[in-house]
């Protein structure tokens, strides 16, 4: 026990991170209205409004030590802009904290390795070597850009944060009523990864959190589903504005887990970006098969030419059931997820589904994958035996829209 704060005790953890936030926000509050006094008394009188002067903060920050960190900026009558950085420590006291001589302020765009052109030109060159050239050309055609989310190597810049604490405004941690607390997925900026993937079209402000209630909390008593329209509220995707914090709205924090609900593992990611196809069973690629000639035996069960394409395909990096993904076509390992996902949508909203309905097939046909995330020992994920969850959109630009599903083998 340290400075009266047990560190296995969930309890004692969420109260004293909570007093570091307070006085951390109260030091916030007091230096932005410092600053505002100090510009009204430098303001001529006729000045007007102070808006152009004001000072801002982008929100309180959980780093990776464990230190609650503000950074603030202020603006005075001249122009000149200055930026100070207030870190409460675990344990310690709010204190101002001076950035290194090599620090830069200026912050370099996130570099990705980039294996598409390599990619691509392996996929055509299997999709010609097992397909017609009509089939292969629209198959081809059907190829998405994505990026693969790898453990982040000691030099490698992460991209996103697979499990550990998430940044949230107070009292906003996601709970399901009558079941219990959300489990914490994943988060990442939306700026560099809108940027490495614009086709995607996500939003470039703001942050997502995915949260999925996996079970751990009732002891498997629970189970979200796409076939039960009643647990969707057993996952949530939150978009999340800390670049909005103003001095008198400091909108997010860092949010321990509530008590009783343990965090994941931390695992930092860094990106690939790829390119992906869609499943054989989706029915956008059905509509390209029954074009061709190339109809399967039975549902789920592809024709021999398609069979031999998907075998060799699984064989490359990351085409298997064990991958994390943002963007470009989900890895199904059951189902099509995108008429699982479009099963829900009906169901929330009192619509029949039917498996072998057009409608429901060319409905389904809209919906974008905007998250895939595999198994992970690291994180101490474990999707059912070895599966993935799903999160899928219609409208990018709406993430917090998302439907999702699970699938395991």
């Amino acid at each position: 026990m340290v400075n009266g704060v047990d560190p296995n005790n969930p309890a004692d953890l969420y109260d004293e991170l909570m007093a570091r936030r307070a006085a951390l926000e109260q030091e916030v509050r007091r230096r932005l209205s410092r600053h505002s006094e100090e510009v009204l008394r430098q303001l001529p009188l006729a000045s007007g409004s102070t808006e152009a002067v004001s000072g801002r903060t982008d929100g309180i920050r959980l780093t990776a030590n464990g230190s609650l960190q503000a950074t603030l900026t202020f603006r005075d009558v001249d122009g000149v802009t200055s930026t100070v950085t207030l870190r409460a420590d675990p344990g310690g006291q709010v204190e101002e904290y001076a950035a290194e001589e090599n620090e830069s302020e200026v912050v370099a765009p996130i570099q990705t390795r980039d294996e598409s052109d390599e990619r691509r030109s392996i996929v055509t060159a299997l999709a010609r070597e097992h397909l017609s050239t009509g089939a292969a050309d629209d198959f081809l055609v059907m190829l998405r850009p994505a990026l693969r989310l790898v453990h982040a190597g000691e030099n490698e810049q992460a991209v996103a944060q697979l499990g550990g604490l998430p940044t949230l405004p107070i009292n906003s941690w996601p709970v399901w009523g009558g079941h219990g607390p959300l489990g914490h997925v994943l988060s990442f900026d939306c700026a560099p990864v809108a940027a490495m993937l614009p086709e995607l079209g996500l939003p470039t402000d703001g942050r997502l959190a995915f949260f999925y209630f996996d079970d751990r909390y009732d002891d498997c008593e629970s189970t979200v589903g796409s076939w039960d329209p009643s647990s969707h509220p057993g996952f949530r995707v939150l978009h999340l504005h800390p670049e909005l914090s103003t001095r008198a709205s400091i909108t997010d924090a860092a949010t321990p887990v509530p008590p009783g609900l343990a965090p994941f593992p931390v695992v930092a990611l860094a990106a690939v970006r790829t390119v992906t196809w869609p499943s054989h069973e989706t029915p956008l690629a059905q509509a390209v098969w029954n074009r061709h000639g190339l109809t399967g035996p039975r549902p789920g069960v592809p024709a021999p030419a398609v069979g031999a394409l998907y075998e060799d395909l699984w064989k490359l990096p990351g085409g298997g059931y064990d991958t994390h993904q943002i963007g470009g076509h989900p890895c199904p390992q059951q189902n099509s997820v995108e008429m699982e996902v479009e099963q829900l949508r009906r169901g929330l909203v009192g619509e029949p589904f039917e498996w072998s309905d057009p409608s429901v097939h060319s409905a389904a046909s809209e919906w974008q994958l905007l998250l895939q995330v595999a198994s992970d020992d690291d994180a101490g994920m474990m999707w059912g035996d070895v599966g993935q969850l799903y999160y899928l959109v219609q409208n990018a630009q709406q993430p917090q829209d998302a439907l999702f599903t699970w699938q395991c083998g």
